[in-house]
């Protein structure tokens, strides 16, 4: 079974506070959350997680995106191994990206 543009669609949208808090000790800030960036050496709490569009962004080093974003930076996965082991994670889903 392949993954199409719905699949990477719905893996994209899943709760990203979720996903970064398991990685990053997160404080309210206004209308998002901060916290000290895991893609570099962070001193301040220079990423940013908007949890109204469910994406991030950190004014250090310049790294932003959504949840598979985030986890290809964790990781250092390429974006097709990430939705595969997100599908394998969320809905125990075992298939191949569509190239």
């Amino acid at each position: 079974m392949n993954f199409d543009e719905n699949d990477v669609a719905k893996y994209a949208q899943l709760d990203l506070v979720n996903i970064i808090s398991r990685y990053v000790l997160l404080q309210p800030s206004r209308k998002a959350l901060k916290g000290k960036c895991p893609f570099h050496k962070d001193d301040t709490t220079s990423l940013m997680v908007s949890p109204e569009k469910n994406t991030f962004k950190c004014f250090g080093c310049g790294a932003e995106g959504g949840a598979v974003e985030f986890l290809m930076g964790i990781d250092g996965k390429s974006r097709n191994e990430v939705i595969s082991q997100l599908a394998q994670q969320t809905f125990g889903v075992t298939k191949k990206v569509v190239a």
